[in-house]
C-alpha cells in the first residue's frame, strides 16, 4: 500500500520539476502590476477553518455577492476544489505551507516531537502515515535539532505529498492569479511553478518599529513590491493586509477564520483523529513542535494568545475595513477582538 502511494507522489514530484523549467522560460510578474486594480472593490478571504466544512459552506454565495475571492494556502484541498468555485487569487506568502496538507503536517509534527501517531489517527489515514515513515528521507531532512524540537527536521526543498496544496495547485486553472513570496518560493520549490499568473513580492529582512502609514504602504520603489517587516508574530496573516490595501480594496470579509489549531477543512483534527480526546492527547505532546515561543491558549485548541493580540494591535485604516463572517462552531473562537464578527446570514442580507 505504501509503495503505491509513494510512486504516485514521486510521479507528481517529477512533473513539478518539469513545470518549473517551463515557467522559468516565461518569466514572472511583480505584485506591482496589481496596484489599485481592485480600487473600491470588496474581497472575500477564504481560510481553511473546519467550521466551513462542518456546515457544508456554499462558496458560490461569495460569487453571488460579487466578492473578489482569495484562497489561503492550506485551504486548497480536494473538498474546496469539488465546490467548483475558482478563486481569483491563491495566496502563497509562505510557500512551505504548500508542501503538505493539515493531515501531513499533523504527522510531521509527530515526527518532530518523537511520538507515535498511529494510535491517535483514524484508521483510514494510516497508509499516509506509513508512507511518510517509510519514505521519510525522501520528504524530510535533519535541520537544527539543537534549536529545539520545532527545528529537528524540515521539509526537503521541492518535496511535496499527494493532495498537498502544491500537488493540487495546477487544478486551480491558469486564470487564477497566484501571489507568492519570491525568495521563499525559490527556496522551498527550486523548480518553481508552471503558471502564467504568478505575482511575486519580497519581504524586508530589516525589522522596524511599527508605523501604520509605512505598514499599509509597502515599498514599490524597486523591482519587486517589498513588504515592511513589523514586530508581529502571526506574519502569515499580518502581511496580507498591506497587500489588500495596495490592490485598492475598500472592504474585506474573512470566511473560515476559526482562529484554531485544528487545521484545514477535511484534514482538520475532528476528521483526522479518532476523537477530539485523541487530538488533545496528541496536542499536549506536540505543541512545543510548533515554534520555540509557543504559548498554549485556553481553551487549548485556539491559536496562541499573541496571535489574538496582533489583531487587536492592528490599527483601523480609514480606507479599508475588515469583517469576520462566522457561524457558531464548537471548536472555534466565537469572536475576535479587533474584527467585527457577523453571521453568514447577516452577510447575505447586507
Amino acid at each position: 500500500m505504501s509503495g503505491g502511494c509513494c510512486a504516485i507522489v514521486l510521479s507528481y514530484h517529477n512533473r513539478g520539476l518539469i513545470r518549473g523549467d517551463l515557467h522559468k522560460k516565461r518569466g514572472d510578474q511583480s505584485m506591482k502590476n496589481l496596484k489599485n486594480v481592485h480600487q473600491g472593490e470588496r474581497a472575500g478571504i477564504v481560510f481553511g477553518g473546519p467550521s466551513l466544512f462542518e456546515q457544508e459552506f456554499n462558496f458560490q454565495k461569495l460569487w453571488d455577492k460579487q466578492l473578489v475571492i482569495f484562497l489561503e494556502a492550506q485551504a486548497l484541498t480536494p473538498w474546496f476544489l469539488a465546490s467548483g468555485v475558482k478563486p481569483d487569487y491563491y495566496l502563497m506568502q509562505f510557500p512551505e505551507k504548500c508542501q503538505g496538507n493539515s493531515l501531513h503536517n499533523f504527522i510531521f509534527r509527530g515526527f518532530l516531537a518523537d511520538i507515535e501517531s498511529r494510535w491517535l489517527l483514524k484508521r483510514i489515514h494510516l497508509p499516509i502515515l506509513q508512507d511518510m515513515k517509510t519514505n521519510f528521507d525522501r520528504y524530510f531532512e535533519s535541520w537544527r535539532p539543537h534549536r529545539g524540537p520545532h527545528k529537528r527536521f524540515r521539509w526537503k526543498p521541492g518535496a511535496f505529498l499527494k493532495d498537498s496544496p502544491y500537488d493540487l495547485v495546477h487544478r486551480l486553472g491558469k486564470e487564477v492569479k497566484i501571489i507568492a513570496n519570491k525568495e521563499l518560493l525559490e527556496r522551498h520549490f527550486p523548480a518553481g511553478l508552471e503558471h502564467d499568473n504568478l505575482h511575486l513580492f519580497a519581504q524586508s529582512h530589516e525589522q522596524e518599529e511599527f508605523n501604520s502609514e509605512r505598514y499599509y504602504h509597502p515599498d514599490d520603489s524597486r523591482g519587486l513590491l517589498t513588504l515592511r517587516s513589523m514586530p508581529f508574530i502571526n506574519s502569515a496573516a499580518i502581511n496580507l493586509y498591506p497587500l489588500l490595501h495596495y490592490m485598492g480594496f475598500k472592504e474585506v470579509f474573512f470566511f473560515g477564520m476559526d482562529m484554531s489549531m485544528l487545521g484545514s477543512f477535511e484534514y482538520a483534527a475532528p476528521y483526522s483523529f479518532k476523537t477530539m480526546w485523541h487530538f488533545r492527547r496528541y496536542f499536549s505532546k506536540t505543541n512545543r513542535a510548533f515554534n520555540a515561543n509557543y504559548i498554549r491558549n485556553k481553551p487549548y485548541y485556539l491559536r496562541p494568545p499573541y496571535e489574538f493580540d496582533d489583531i487587536k494591535r492592528l490599527p483601523i485604516h480609514p480606507d479599508l475595513s475588515f469583517t469576520r463572517v462566522h457561524d457558531p462552531f464548537k471548536w472555534s473562537a466565537p469572536s475576535v477582538d479587533g474584527f467585527r464578527t457577523i453571521s453568514f446570514q447577516e452577510f447575505l442580507t447586507r
